[in-house]
């Protein structure tokens, strides 16, 4: 077993890359003992967020009636891109995940109608879905694995889900995103092998893997 630090592909001599408008992710942590009072109030965030109300499922269908992405007979691939983005956030905020708390950014996506235009933490270019930054709070963040529909974003060219608390192991299907060159798992509770099809991801100059229990090497 290994720790993974960190990958950057970019050509000798070109300018440092910047995936973002907000921070780099940090790669390291410094662990300090926890008060009795500290552990209790550490332990209870993730309970406090389960007892939020559930969370009904966003509808596909809203996506190409008009209700989400405008003119849909015009724009097919944002359609595409939005049935995607639905079920990413209908697989995170199911029963057999924890609930999100109050104000988290996918629970503001489509709330009363809003346009896919609008959706928080979401970026688009040329009407396509282009960026996808749902980096958090490890005591509020995204919990269970990395749901495959991501793959269906097909135009993304960066993925940041750093500092969540995303289990099981990296998807294969990731390897389909052949326009990213960003993509930051770092900082999760990721396990298994790196997927050797990540090596198809040809455009990608940053990798962030550190902070999961991931094993192998990371792929030429």
């Amino acid at each position: 077993m290994c720790c993974i630090l960190a990958c950057r592909r970019r050509e000798r001599g070109s300018a440092p890359i910047s995936l973002s408008s907000h921070d780099p992710p940090r790669r390291w942590r410094i662990a300090l003992p926890l008060t009795v009072a500290g552990l209790a109030a550490a332990l209870a965030l993730p309970s406090a967020a389960q007892d939020s109300p559930a969370v009904p499922d966003l509808d596909p269908a809203d996506c190409s009636n008009g209700t989400f992405v405008s003119e849909p007979s015009a724009n097919p691939g944002l359609v595409a891109d939005c049935r995607a983005l639905t079920a990413v956030r209908n697989h995170w905020t199911a029963p057999g995940n924890a609930r999100l708390p109050a104000g988290h950014s996918l629970l503001t996506w489509g709330k009363d109608g809003v346009s896919i235009t609008s959706w928080t933490r979401v970026t688009l270019s040329g009407q396509r879905v282009t960026g996808l930054y749902l980096g958090g709070d490890r005591s509020q963040g995204l919990q269970g694995p990395i749901p495959p529909e991501i793959s269906q974003l097909t135009n993304l060219t960066h993925l940041d889900l750093y500092g969540n608390q995303l289990t099981g192991s990296i998807p294969p299907e990731l390897s389909q995103l052949t326009n990213l060159t960003g993509l930051i798992l770092s900082s999760n509770q990721l396990t298994g092998s790196i997927p050797p099809e990540l090596s198809q991801l040809t455009n990608l100059q940053s990798l962030y893997l550190d902070g999961n229990q991931l094993t192998g090497s990371i792929p030429p």
